[in-house]
C-alpha cells in the first residue's frame, strides 16, 4: 500500500515525497504504535505510522526529519558524539536530553520548510497547546540550579531542556519572554552558549556549498567547548 492510496500525499507534500525518493528508498510500515516515528540506515529509510491515526501533518513531519538526514545535517548526532567523550558532560548531560536536542535542533530547521509547504503550523506537532516551560518548572529551576555554591547536575540538565524546548515550540507561548529571562538572569553565561549555538543553527544554509561543508560539525564543537568551559570551576553534585 503507497502513502498516497491512504492520504498521507497531496499536492503539498508531493514534490518532497518524490525528491527523497530520488536518494531514498522509504517504505511505510503500518502497525499499532501510538505515534510516528522514522529511522534511517544509509540511503534506506523507515516511517512508522500509526494505522488508526493517518496524518498528513504527521506523515510530513517525519519526512521532514528524514530530508535533514538527507542533507547530512548531523548536529545532534555530532554533539552526542562529543559529550559521550568527556567524563564530566557525560555525567551532566543524560542520554534523554541529548535525544531532545538533536530532535528540537531538527525541529527547528523542519519548520519553516513545514511552514513554505502550507502546512498549519498547529498541526506541527501533536502537543502544540502544551506549554513547554511552566512557572511551576521555572520555579523547579530555581530552588534546585545552585545548592550552596554547587551546581545541581540534574537541574542544569533540566535547564538546558527547558531551554531548547521553547526555542524549539512553533506556538511560542505568551510565557515563554518570562521564561527566557528567568533562564537567562539563573545562569547569564549558560544561557548565550545556547542561544549561540542555536541562532548559528537557524542560519546556516541547508544546502552546502560544497560537499566538504560540514558547518554543524563547528557549531557542535563550539557548543561542546564552551559548555566545557562552563564547567570549568564548578563544583557540581
Amino acid at each position: 500500500m503507497t502513502p498516497q492510496e491512504i492520504g498521507l500525499i497531496d499536492n503539498r507534500n508531493e514534490k518532497l515525497w518524490s525528491d527523497l525518493n530520488n536518494t531514498h528508498s522509504i517504505s511505510i510500515e503500518l502497525n499499532d504504535y501510538p505515534n510516528y516515528a522514522s529511522d534511517s540506515e544509509n540511503s534506506n529509510s523507515r516511517i512508522i505510522v500509526p494505522k488508526y491515526d493517518i496524518d498528513i501533518n504527521a506523515f510530513t513531519h517525519e519526512l521532514l526529519h528524514i530530508l535533514i538526514r538527507q542533507k547530512e545535517l548531523y548536529l545532534g548526532s555530532s554533539f552526542r558524539h562529543l559529550i559521550i567523550g568527556s567524563e564530566l558532560l557525560s555525567q551532566l548531560l543524560s542520554d534523554q536530553l541529548l535525544e531532545h536536542f538533536s530532535n528540537c535542533m531538527d525541529h527547528i530547521k523542519m519548520l519553516p520548510i513545514f511552514l513554505e509547504l502550507g502546512f498549519d503550523k498547529k498541526k506541527f506537532i501533536k502537543d502544540y497547546d502544551v506549554n513547554k516551560c511552566t512557572k511551576s518548572e521555572i520555579q523547579q529551576l530555581r530552588q534546585n540550579f545552585k545548592i550552596r555554591g554547587k551546581y545541581y547536575g540534574e537541574a542544569v540538565d533540566f535547564y538546558i531542556a527547558k531551554y531548547i524546548a521553547i526555542k524549539a515550540d512553533p506556538k511560542q507561548h505568551i510565557n515563554y519572554t518570562k521564561s527566557l529571562n528567568e533562564l537567562k538572569n539563573l545562569d547569564s553565561n549558560l544561557f548565550s552558549i545556547l542561544e549561540k549555538a542555536v541562532e548559528d543553527w537557524k542560519t546556516m544554509p541547508f544546502e552546502k556549498e560544497n560537499i566538504w561543508d560540514d558547518d554543524y560539525n563547528s557549531i557542535s564543537f563550539e557548543l561542546y567547548q564552551s559548555l566545557s568551559n562552563w564547567t570549568e570551576g564548578k563544583t557540581f553534585l
